[in-house]
């Protein structure tokens, strides 16, 4: 046996250096062990188990970059907003300060094209927690729907590689003496979105297991269960209307797990982006956006500890000056111009234009696709993000187009505050 002990040790020491060589080449990540190699069977199977764990986290490193193209492939494939193409209206009404459309003499006729179904998205009164609307939830399942079909996509290609960087270990011990089955590599991704009325939080987790059974002629045999977990949670309670354009904050709160040991992690601001995608978007011509989508980089950044950090998006005005005079959204959902009289109220229902509603509330969801990278590791989460607003035709003071509030809301059923309902 004594013979045979400097044997043992060199053998395990090329098999150190070759395994760390080819998850260097494999990956940019790599797992530092502390552990010193002992002599006998722990020493052995202690380094055998960081080198597994380093490989399933090298894996989901090295598959990243083509993950992520195929989540997001999937994502805007299947996520459409929820619109009424190809129809258009005309409205003649009075002129009260300025016509955007075609003037003669008092009367002002505008032609806009539609895109929301206002019936869809209608709740008749001042809708707070009671909110509801058929539009609503369907675009919140269109939403939901695509985020976790991308996630499965994005997995799928992860646990392809991680499959592959095993099996290429298993053949290069297996020159060393070691007879190694893989039992099972799987685990999962996915985004999970809650409501809480005054905000939502958006979850997302990445799990990457494998379990092996490892003969050694030195040490014996062991089976070995081992995971990497990653994720975060994504806060948004409300948004800011400002002369500049319009701020989101997102609380992000990040974590590692490594066969539980759990250790939260300070997201990099300059790896991560907010991409807003609404047709609602597309209206606001005041906003600056493609087509009603636009891609964020946080302006500021706070951690507060704990793995929490506070990142600050703000999606920029085009006009400082006029962009708050645009901000009424009536018949089909489009937005029109602020310079109108009453024959813009909201009406009853599309087909019924003529009769007017006195109070109404309608919400549109804002589509949020937050990225950022953890340990080299690109990992995606929705950000669910509301525009609401309520109008009352008759207030008691003032003109009624005074009176319409609207705000950037984490839910749909969030509640306006008092002093800006009547």
């Amino acid at each position: 046996m004594r013979g045979q002990l400097p044997i043992i040790i060199a053998l395990i020491l090329v098999t150190s250096l070759t395994v760390t060589t080819i998850i260097y080449t494999t990956s940019t990540i790599t797992y530092t062990s502390l552990t010193v190699l002992e002599t006998g069977s722990a020493g052995e199977w202690t380094y055998i188990t960081e080198q597994l764990d380093s490989i399933l986290l090298s894996a989901l490193s090295a598959a990243s970059p083509n993950a992520s193209k195929s989540f997001e492939t999937t994502y805007w494939n299947l996520y459409s907003d929820s619109v009424k193409e190809g129809d258009s209206w005309t409205r003649t009404c009075t002129i009260v300060d300025g016509c955007p459309g075609t003037r003669q003499g008092g009367r002002c006729t505008a032609t806009y094209w539609t895109l929301y179904n206002y019936d869809d998205f209608r709740c008749i009164g001042k809708c707070d927690s009671n909110y509801t609307s058929p539009g609503f939830s369907w675009s919140m399942s269109n939403y939901t729907f695509a985020l976790q079909q991308a996630a499965y996509s994005y997995f799928y290609r992860a646990r392809m590689v991680a499959e592959v960087m095993l099996n290429n270990w298993r053949d290069m011990l297996a020159n060393y003496g070691y007879v190694i089955y893989t039992s099972s590599i799987g685990g999962f991704y996915r985004i999970n979105i809650a409501s809480y009325g005054n905000y939502s939080e958006s979850t997302t987790v990445m799990r990457l297991n494998a379990t092996l059974d490892i003969y050694s002629a030195t040490a014996g045999y062991r089976r070995m269960i081992r995971y990497v977990e990653i994720g975060y949670t994504a806060r948004f309670y409300n948004g800011l209307w400002s002369d500049d354009g319009i701020y989101l904050p997102v609380y992000v709160n990040a974590y590692v797990d490594l066969n539980g040991v759990k250790a939260y992690y300070i997201i990099n601001p300059d790896e991560t982006s907010l991409t807003v995608y609404s047709i609602m978007l597309k209206r606001l011509s005041f906003l600056n956006t493609t087509g009603g989508n636009v891609t964020l980089k946080p302006i500021v950044s706070y951690y507060y500890g704990n793995g929490t950090t506070l990142l600050i998006f703000r999606i920029n005005a085009t006009d400082r000056n006029m962009w708050n005079q645009k901000a009424v959204v009536w018949r089909e959902v489009v937005l029109s111009h602020r310079d109108y009289d009453d024959t813009f109220a909201p009406p009853l229902t599309i087909a019924d234009p003529s009769s007017k509603l006195t109070r109404v509330t309608v919400a549109f969801l804002w589509a949020g696709l937050l990225s950022t990278r953890i340990e080299g590791i690109n990992l995606y989460n929705g950000v669910k993000i509301v525009f609401k607003h309520y109008a009352n035709t008759r207030p008691d003071t003032g003109d009624w187009l005074d009176s319409v509030p609207f705000n950037i809301y984490g839910d749909e059923k969030a509640v306006f505050p008092p002093e800006y309902v009547s």
